[in-house]
């Protein structure tokens, strides 16, 4: 004979003006929220919200959903990391619409920089202040050695940082506040300019020298009037260019580097 075994829940619902209170192990129902559409009681404070287990495939897949639907939660207990952008692990997810978003808080690890207006040392946050290592308490020691900070952190009062390539020492400072810029760090600009007359032209000249004789005066004086005078152009061989001047304005001044943000402080998480 099979024993068949019934777990009961009493559970209570009240409705007051379109309000809904659901409430487990009372003897009197409480008066839900105003403000709430629905309200969770325990009485006794010993019990909490159980959401649906899913078994997610993908945060682009609605599986197993029929589509994505905006703002139903559920507890995924599936682990599928075939593709890193899509992959799922076991927790709370929120579909916004078109995919599905893990509900989890974002801890620094070791390593990260920020910038804060804090000026000491918070929740893990040391200050990079040229400070010796063996100030810090031992587990931010172990983890600065770790970052390569093994003697000082680097202080990074008056400094501003950038990324690391293979070449570089880990906390080495360099470098001033300008640099001047030379041609080649100019943008490849073409400046496109004209004479006053445009490209290759002419000039016009009177001729007067046709050498006809309209008219002989007596006497050893004769003058020559030449009527046949007439307005001729310079050949194309005498198609030239001018040349000019133009100034880009600039004076070798430096350019100022230093950025807005050097009123902040910058801080290594290294743990707590």
């Amino acid at each position: 004979m099979k024993k068949l075994n019934y777990i009961f829940l009493l559970v209570a619902c009240t409705f007051t003006q379109a309000q809904v209170m659901i409430t487990a192990g009372v003897t009197a129902t409480p008066s839900p929220n105003r403000d709430a559409a629905l309200e969770l009681y325990s009485q006794n404070r010993n019990k909490g919200l159980l959401m649906p287990k899913v078994s997610l495939a993908a945060t682009n897949n609605p599986s197993p959903l029929p589509s994505h639907i905006a703002g139903i939660t559920v507890y995924n207990t599936n682990t599928a990391t075939a593709t890193a952008l899509t992959s799922v692990t076991p927790g709370f997810y929120y579909n916004d619409g078109t995919s599905w978003n893990k509900l989890e808080v974002q801890t620094p690890t070791i390593g990260d920089i920020k910038h804060s207006s804090t000026a000491t040392d918070h929740e893990g946050w040391y200050l990079l202040n040229g400070r010796t290592v063996s100030t810090l308490p031992a587990a931010a020691q172990t983890n600065a050695t770790s970052l390569g900070f093994s003697t000082i952190l680097p202080d990074s009062s008056d400094k501003f940082l950038k990324a690391k390539s293979a070449s570089e020492t880990l906390g080495a400072t360099s470098g001033s506040t300008s640099v001047t810029l030379a041609r080649v760090n100019l943008p490849s600009t073409t400046y496109n300019a004209t004479t006053t007359s445009a490209g290759a032209h002419t000039h016009t000249y009177n001729d007067r020298a046709s050498g006809v004789t309209d008219s002989v005066e007596g006497g050893n004086n004769q003058t020559v009037v030449d009527n046949d005078s007439q307005i001729s152009t310079t050949a194309s061989a005498g198609a030239h260019t001018h040349t000019y001047n133009l100034s880009t304005g600039g004076s070798s001044t430096p350019l100022n580097l230093t950025p807005k943000y050097l009123s902040t402080y910058i801080f290594v998480y290294l743990g707590q």
